[in-house]
C-alpha cells in the first residue's frame, strides 16, 4: 500500500508536534519552545526541546531528532505509514491507499490474517463449546476483563477452522504461508494451532503479530507451541505485553522481567503494570537492546525453582552486557510469579518487589560464593570474573569489581590481575545483532563552515536564502548528508519547511543530524560576513591539501636526485590561488 503525497502533507499540518509530544512526555514552556525529559533516554534534566514554529523536536542530550512522523516512529517503533495512520486517527482525517505488490501490502495482509485468528479463537472462548476453557482461566484467576483486554482465546480441536474463516477473503497462498498460522503438507494447509488456549503477542503499536498456545483438553506432548518467525515476529527480540506495559515501565523507571504468558497477566491484573515477559524463548541480547530503548533498570522475577533462578543468572549477564542493571526477585520456593500473587496479598508481592536484591549478592547467594574453598572457590572467582570483563560499561565493570572484592574480601588489584591472566572470550551469541549505528558529526572546521551555509540556506528570510545560493556551488559541499541536503533544498527552489524537509532523510542518523541543524538558532551576524568567512575555508582547504601534496612529492623527489621544478612552479601558483582567496 501507498498513501498519497497530498494525505501526508495534510496529516503533518494537522499534527501539531507540541499536542502529540504532550501526549507522551511533560512539556513545558521556555520561551519560544517546550521542554521536557527525553522519552528516548534516561535523564533528570530536561534535555528534550519541541520548537512549535518548525514543528520539530531535539533531545541535546541524545540526539535523537524529527518531526511529528518521526517521533511516533520512534516512540511507538513502527514504520512510517503507521505512524501516519495513528495520526490520521487522531485528527480524523481519512486515508486513502494506493495498492501494489510491495512489502506493505504483505505486511498488511498478515495484520489482517492475525486479526482474524484472534477474532476467532476469543469467539470460540466465550462460545458454548469454549465453557471449559474459559473455566479453565477463571479458575487460574484471570478476569473476563483481562481475558478481553489481552483478547486470550481458544483454537478448537478443529484441523481447518481457520482455514475455513480465511477462505474467501483475497489471501494468496504467499500470505498464508508467510503468517505462521498454518502448517502445509501433501494433503493440503491445515491449522498450526488446535486445543490450545490461545495468547495473541502483540507489537508495541498494539497490532497483533503473533500467538503462544498452550495445550488445553489433549494429550499432545508440547505444552506451549508459539508461532514461528514471520515477516512480522522475531521472538528474539520481542516482548509479551508491552504494547500495554511500556508507559508505566517510563513512569515507574524499571521493568519487571517474567518468563510466562499467566505470570505477566497476573500481575497485569493485580496493577503491577511495569512488567513485561519473554515471548517463548531465552532472555537474548536484542531482548536487552530493546528493552534499553525504554529503561536501564530491570528486576528479574523468574519462576522460584532452580531452572528459574539459572535462567536470571543467565539474563542478568545479558543486561548487564547492554550497559542495563538488572536486580533479582525470587517467589517462594516452587512457586512462579503467577501462583505467589495469587497466594500472597498483592502488598506483599509490591514490597518485594521495591525491594529487590542485587544481582551480586544474588549471584553469591546462589553460587554459596561466600561459603566455596579451594578449588572450588578459585573456580567460581575465575569464572565470574570472566562474565564481569564482559561487561563493556567500564562503571559497571569497575562498580562490580570493587563490590565483589569487598564482598569476597579479595584485593581488588588481585582481582583486576586474575582478569587480566585469563584468556576471556565472549561466551555469548552474536549473531544476528544489529549494527552499531554511526551517528553523523560535523566537527571539522570544513564540515562546520558548510554546516554554517547550510543553516543560512534554511533561514526564514528569502532574501538571505536568495543570497547564499548566488554564492555557493554544491561541489563545495564535500559530506555527504550536507550535500543531500543542499541538492534538495535548491532542487526545491529554495522552499523550506522544516518538518517536510527531515522526511527526505530515511536514515535515521542523518535525520537526527539535519534536525540538530535546523534547531539551532541563527547567530546575529552578517550574512555576507558568514558566507565569507565559510567560502574562504570551503575554498582555500582543497588548495592547502593539494600544497601538501605537492610538498611531499617534492620531498620524495630530491631524496631520489630527480628534477622537481615543475612540481615547485605548480605550488608557487597555488599560494598564489590561495593567497587570492
Amino acid at each position: 500500500m501507498k498513501i498519497d503525497q497530498i494525505i501526508i502533507d495534510s496529516v503533518r499540518d494537522a499534527a501539531d508536534i507540541v499536542d502529540v509530544v504532550s501526549q507522551y512526555v511533560d512539556l513545558k514552556q521556555r520561551g519560544a519552545n517546550f521542554f521536557g525529559l527525553c522519552p528516548f533516554h534516561g535523564e533528570k534534566t530536561a534535555s528534550f526541546s519541541v520548537a512549535p514554529a518548525k514543528q520539530i523536536y531535539h533531545c541535546f542530550g541524545c540526539s535523537t531528532g524529527g518531526n511529528v512522523f518521526s517521533f511516533i516512529m520512534e516512540y511507538q517503533k513502527i514504520p512510517f505509514p503507521e505512524a501516519i495512520k495513528v495520526l490520521a486517527d487522531r485528527y480524523n482525517i481519512a486515508i486513502q491507499l494506493e495498492s501494489n505488490t510491495g512489502s506493505n501490502e504483505l505486511f498488511s495482509s498478515l495484520y489482517e490474517l492475525h486479526d482474524l485468528a484472534s477474532e476467532l479463537y476469543q469467539k470460540n472462548l466465550f462460545s458454548e463449546k469454549g465453557e471449559k476453557a474459559l473455566s479453565y482461566l477463571y479458575n487460574r484467576g484471570l478476569s473476563e476483563e483481562i481475558i478481553k483486554k489481552f483478547k486470550v482465546g481458544l483454537s478448537f480441536s478443529s484441523w481447518d477452522q481457520l482455514v475455513q474463516k480465511c477462505k474467501g477473503k483475497g489471501f494468496t497462498n504467499s500470505q498464508i504461508i508467510q503468517s505462521g498460522l498454518f502448517t502445509h503438507s501433501d494433503k493440503g494447509v491445515f491449522d498450526r494451532f488446535r486445543s490450545r488456549i490461545m495468547y495473541p503477542i502483540f507489537h508495541p503499536s498494539g497490532k497483533i503479530i503473533a500467538f503462544g498456545g498452550r495445550i488445553h483438553d489433549n494429550e499432545d506432548p508440547a505444552k506451549y507451541l508459539n508461532s514461528p518467525e514471520t515477516p512480522l515476529y522475531k521472538k528474539s527480540d520481542v516482548f509479551y505485553g508491552l504494547h500495554a506495559s511500556r508507559d508505566a515501565i517510563r513512569k515507574k523507571g524499571y521493568a519487571i522481567l517474567v518468563e510466562g504468558y499467566m505470570d505477566y497477566l497476573k500481575l497485569y491484573q493485580n496493577s503491577i503494570h511495569n512488567v513485561v515477559a519473554v515471548s517463548g524463548t531465552s532472555f537474548t541480547t536484542q531482548h536487552a537492546k530493546a528493552i534499553n530503548r525504554i529503561t536501564e533498570k530491570v528486576i528479574l522475577l523468574y519462576d522460584g525453582d532452580s531452572a528459574g533462578a539459572n535462567a536470571a543468572i543467565r539474563a542478568g549477564w545479558v543486561l548487564l552486557r547492554a550497559g542495563i542493571e538488572p536486580k533479582i526477585v525470587r517467589p517462594p520456593e516452587g512457586q512462579d510469579p503467577d501462583d505467589w500473587i495469587t497466594n500472597e496479598e498483592t502488598e506483599i508481592v509490591i514490597k518485594a518487589i521495591e525491594s529487590p536484591k542485587t544481582y551480586l549478592d544474588y549471584h553469591l547467594e546462589h553460587n554459596q560464593g561466600l561459603t566455596l574453598e579451594g578449588s572450588d572457590r578459585r573456580k567460581y572467582i575465575i569464572n565470574i570474573i570472566k562474565e564481569i570483563n564482559d561487561v563493556e560499561d567500564s562503571l559497571l565493570k569497575n562498580d562490580m569489581m570493587r563490590i565483589l572484592s569487598e564482598k569476597l574480601k579479595v584485593d581488588q588489584k588481585d582481582l583486576i590481575r586474575t582478569m587480566k591472566s585469563q584468556r576471556v572470550r565472549a561466551t555469548y551469541d552474536t549473531q544476528g545483532e544489529d549494527i552499531v549505528e554511526n551517528e553523523v558529526f560535523f566537527t571539522t572546521t570544513n564540515e562546520k563552515a558548510q554546516v554554517e551555509l547550510v543553516q543560512l540556506l534554511v533561514n526564514d528570510d528569502i532574501k538571505i536564502r536568495e543570497y547564499v545560493q548566488d554564492q555557493i556551488s554544491i561541489d563545495l559541499f564535500s559530506n555527504k548528508t550536507l550535500k543531500k541536503l543542499v541538492s534538495y533544498i535548491i532542487t526545491n527552489n529554495l522552499t523550506v519547511d522544516s518538518s517536510s524537509l527531515i522526511e527526505y532523510f530515511q536514515d535515521k542518523n542523518e535525520r537526527n543530524s539535519i534536525t540538530r541543524i535546523l534547531f539551532q538558532s541563527e547567530k546575529n551576524i552578517l550574512t555576507e560576513e558568514i558566507v565569507s568567512d565559510c567560502l574562504k575555508i570551503l575554498k582555500s582547504d582543497p588548495i592547502k591539501q593539494e600544497i601538501k601534496d605537492i610538498r611531499i612529492q617534492i620531498r620524495e623527489k630530491e631524496l631520489k636526485g630527480q628534477d622537481s621544478s615543475q612540481d615547485l612552479n605548480k605550488l608557487t601558483l597555488l599560494r598564489k590561488d590561495l593567497d587570492e582567496i
